[in-house]
């Protein structure tokens, strides 16, 4: 948590509030029609289309410590580059790094 600011916010102004946040996004994130191998490479798409640099670097790592292969991260930030047209593509080359 150290490392992600709106989360470090969300301790400091109301501890409730990230506990309810966690506890939202376990229930999202959890198997369901989607796996959460497929909800974690959706995520790191949005947060290159968000073109969140906090963001990109947290949903990569925690891809990648969940047995994610660098060239499924790839391809997904390759996609939502195309999505957000040139721009997206300097945002998707931070999974890359």
């Amino acid at each position: 948590m150290d490392d992600i600011p709106a989360l470090r916010f969300l301790s400091a102004a109301n501890r409730n509030a990230l506990n309810g946040f966690q506890k939202f996004r376990s229930v999202i994130m959890d198997e369901g029609a989607l796996s959460s191998k497929e909800k974690m490479l959706i995520a790191l798409g949005c947060t290159v289309a968000l073109k969140c640099e906090s963001c990109i670097k947290n949903h990569t790592k925690e891809a990648l410590k969940n047995g994610i292969k660098k060239e499924e991260l790839l391809e997904a930030a390759l996609v939502a580059g195309l999505i957000c047209g040139g721009s997206g593509f300097a945002f998707a080359s931070m999974v890359w790094r």
